[in-house]
């Protein structure tokens, strides 16, 4: 097997940095696997694995936004120190039925924005250990994403600016609601400092105060 796809299909999200192949001219081979189909060159840098059975010379493969943003976030840090959070968590959790332009997940330290060959992916400086995370499958593999009770009440506070209209941001949380465990939820939102969060998301959704 060619070692630049043996490595990425290693990870266990396949997304790699090309700085990151062992090879003397990576670049030489990583525009030749995507020339092929076999690699998408995702942003400047990054690729990811195209699945097998979607390689060839005249493939449109391309992952969800929040693939690549989970992909990328893992290739520069690590699997187990990013999630996507907010709006890309409840697309994750199948909790809004339309594509988004723009990935959100959580790294270690804040980074700026990146423009990808499928949208554009924003990095929240979050510690995940302090969040409370699941784990999710997307099309370039397994990650973490914030738990449904952790997304609704991300969703519900102003910042980070999710990028999405008040509409759809009122969707995802009714979305989000029909799965909301009450009693989970009550103790996220003390240990991430959210009781005002949560009378608020209580609020919204006519759910009566404790």
């Amino acid at each position: 097997m060619n070692r630049v796809i043996e490595q990425l299909a290693r990870r266990q999200l396949r997304v790699e940095r090309t700085s990151s192949f062992p090879l003397d001219r990576p670049d030489a081979e990583l525009q030749r696997l995507a020339e092929a189909g076999t690699v998408l060159a995702l942003t400047k840098g990054f690729y990811a694995l195209v699945p097998e059975d979607r390689r060839g010379e005249h493939t449109t493969w391309r992952p969800s936004i929040e693939g690549a943003a989970l992909g990328i976030a893992a290739a520069l840090h690590s699997p187990d120190e990013v999630a996507l959070v907010g709006p890309s968590a409840a697309r994750a959790h199948r909790c809004y039925p339309r594509a988004l332009g723009t990935g959100f997940v959580a790294v270690p330290q804040q980074r700026r924005p990146r423009q990808t060959a499928i949208g554009e992916i924003r990095f929240v400086e979050r510690d995940i250990d302090k969040l409370d995370t699941v784990r999710v499958e997307t099309d370039v593999g397994p990650g973490w994403a914030t738990s449904v009770e952790q997304t609704a009440l991300d969703l519900c506070r102003d910042r980070p600016a999710w990028n999405v209209s008040n509409e759809a941001r009122t969707e995802m949380i009714r979305r989000l609601a029909d799965r909301i465990d009450w009693d989970i939820i009550d103790e996220v939102a003390k240990t991430t400092r959210g009781i005002k969060t949560l009378r608020r998301l209580r609020t919204m959704l006519d759910y009566p105060q404790p």
